[in-house]
């Protein structure tokens, strides 16, 4: 359970008011546990690209006991110790005894909460090398169970290396989860196709394509014997099935009927090919056009199918986000194509993606380029930790303290670019969301009593009001969508009196001081809501501290309860 809130900052937003992605800054455990109320089984696709094991510096170093303090301490909003400081990395050798383990530590419990956030039908996809994808896999079929493994992906990332001590390594992986093993995640496109197949011509180029042939005959499958009949070959002599000169149940067949056979010889569908050992006699073969069917129908095809193996190499990430800058701000970032090709797998367009390693936030600029390319209304939610860019880094000389500026900047920058590109559908730019909330991890809006306290009868007069003195209305207000499972998108419409939250599931007063009249605009928006609909229930929220005395309280209670309001909670 986390002690924290997620607070609202609209200065460094993008387009506040109308966009549904999210960029978090805080710890990623924290937050995917403040998250778990709001987005369970709501999300359908998670990548994350987690801090390979290597040895250096080490920054998820969990403090299970008071990982909200931890946080606030490694990011310096709270000091370690009474001159100071605050920023502190860890590092993971091979020589502390736990290298292994540690890393399995602070991966575990995110991947556990993380499973929870996705949608029965929902996929994972995890970045990884050969340092820890062993025992990675392990943790992930005791997470999301042995049956859910889809894939383990191998992805050339380099053309060469030279950072192996012997042999040099140019591949990393990524594994793939489902949440339940269900058949229908992916996209299975049919008409995608590999062009390096289709090489062979013939007179029908013109309309077939080029082709490539396959074998006519097949051994395993169901057996027939209507399609274990003799075919003439262009010798006179005849063959069966597997090479055979005589009629004989072996379990071969012909894929193809004898009517069906007549039609492609006639139609220059079947190839025979004399083999090498003469007793063998022919092969026979049918072609596989690239622009026609069997049944020679025009088939419409796709883009040719793209090796993810062959065809994304890393360098396209340094590339693509130096581009975006003019300057390398960032060392090491997945190519966008690389995590908009992974998430063009997954069925639904109007999806939530999750990324909560989301470092230079590729995988936001990898939805929106998706969604400007095929008219998709997908969403997104980044969650990083604001690790602090070394002074000496060209990040930090472009005036970008922590990671979590690089990451919205990119966002800001490639929202434009996308948004601009003339190459793309003018409709699908038109509606892009190119824009983001952001939520900052702090402590949270309410008060701890402490009994602690040197002076007592000052702490127990703060206590009346317990919400902090730095804390707006609207941090509280999205503390109390968290605590109530709400999405941070529903809508909020905000009156002279209260809130109304998602069309008045809740409404909300958060001032210091509340008269009958604060009470008497909540009564009738209950009415007009309860009008449209007998059944409307909706629950009143307000502030503990805020009436003057127990009298008005009390009056206030049974004035909401006569209209028919029998949910009221108090902060």
């Amino acid at each position: 359970m986390s002690t924290g809130t997620l607070r609202p900052d609209k200065e460094s937003s993008k387009d506040w008011e109308s966009t549904e992605n999210l960029y978090i800054e805080g710890d990623n455990l924290e937050v995917l546990k403040l998250l778990q109320k709001s987005y369970y089984g709501k999300i359908k696709m998670i990548y994350i690209d987690p801090p390979y094991n290597t040895g250096k510096d080490f920054v998820y170093k969990d403090n299970f006991r008071d990982n909200l303090n931890n946080y606030l301490t490694i990011t310096g909003q709270k000091s370690e110790n009474s001159t100071g400081g605050g920023y502190k990395l860890t590092t993971n050798t091979e020589t502390n005894g736990r290298y292994h383990s540690d890393w399995l530590s602070m991966m575990y419990p995110r991947l556990k909460l993380a499973r929870n956030l996705l949608t029965d039908d929902g996929v994972i996809f995890i970045s990884i090398d050969d340092n820890e994808v062993n025992n990675l896999k392990k943790i992930c079929d005791d997470i999301f169970g042995e049956n859910n493994f889809i894939a383990n992906i191998v992805w050339r990332k380099k053309t060469g290396a030279s950072d192996s001590k012997n042999i040099s390594t140019i591949s990393e992986f990524v594994l793939i989860y489902t949440k339940n093993n269900y058949e229908n995640i992916f996209t299975r496109n049919k008409n995608s196709y590999d062009p390096q197949r289709y090489k062979m011509s013939d007179e029908y180029e013109e309309r077939r394509g080029k082709f490539y042939i396959d074998n006519l005959d097949r051994g395993g499958i169901s057996y027939s014997d209507s399609l274990n009949y003799p075919i003439v070959c262009p010798d006179g002599t005849i063959t069966y099935p597997n090479g055979r000169k005589e009629f004989k149940n072996d379990g071969w067949i012909w894929t193809w009927g004898k009517e069906k056979l007549e039609w492609g010889l006639k139609e220059g569908f079947i190839v025979f090919k004399e083999t090498k050992n003469k007793e063998s006699g022919w092969g026979v073969y049918y072609k596989n056009y690239v622009n026609v069917n069997n049944k020679d129908e025009l088939i419409e095809r796709s883009a040719p199918h793209k090796n993810l193996i062959l065809d994304i190499i890393n360098t396209e990430g340094t590339n693509e986000i130096q581009k975006i800058f003019e300057k390398k701000v960032f060392q090491y970032t997945k190519p966008s194509n690389f995590i908009k090709l992974l998430t063009s797998y997954v069925e639904n367009q109007n999806s939530i993606i999750l990324d909560f390693f989301s470092g230079s936030a590729t995988t936001a600029h990898a939805v929106m380029q998706l969604n400007a390319e095929d008219g998709g209304n997908r969403k997104y939610i980044m969650v990083q930790l604001p690790e602090i860019c070394d002074e000496k880094t060209e990040a930090y000389k472009a005036g970008y303290k922590n990671i979590c500026e690089i990451g919205k900047e990119r966002i800001r920058r490639a929202g434009e670019k996308i948004k601009s590109d003339e190459t793309l559908p003018a409709e699908n730019r038109e509606k892009l969301d190119i824009g983001f909330k952001v939520f900052k991890l702090d402590s949270s809006n309410i008060k701890e009593w402490d009994s602690e306290t040197e002076n007592l009868e000052q702490s127990l007069f703060d206590s009346i009001d317990n919400i902090k003195s730095d804390r707006t209305s609207l941090d509280i207000l999205y503390e109390i969508l968290l605590k109530y499972g709400l999405d941070l998108n529903v809508p909020i419409v905000e009156n002279e009196h209260f809130y109304s939250i998602g069309g008045g599931s809740l409404l909300i007063n958060l001032d210091k001081n509340i008269d009958m009249k604060v009470i008497d605009s909540i009564c009738e928006e209950y009415k007009t809501l309860v009008e449209v609909d007998e059944e409307f229930k909706t629950t009143v929220v307000l502030r503990d501290s805020s009436f003057a005395d127990d009298v008005d309280k009390t009056n206030a209670m049974k004035k909401l309860e006569q209209v028919g309001i029998k949910e009221v909670r108090s902060i």
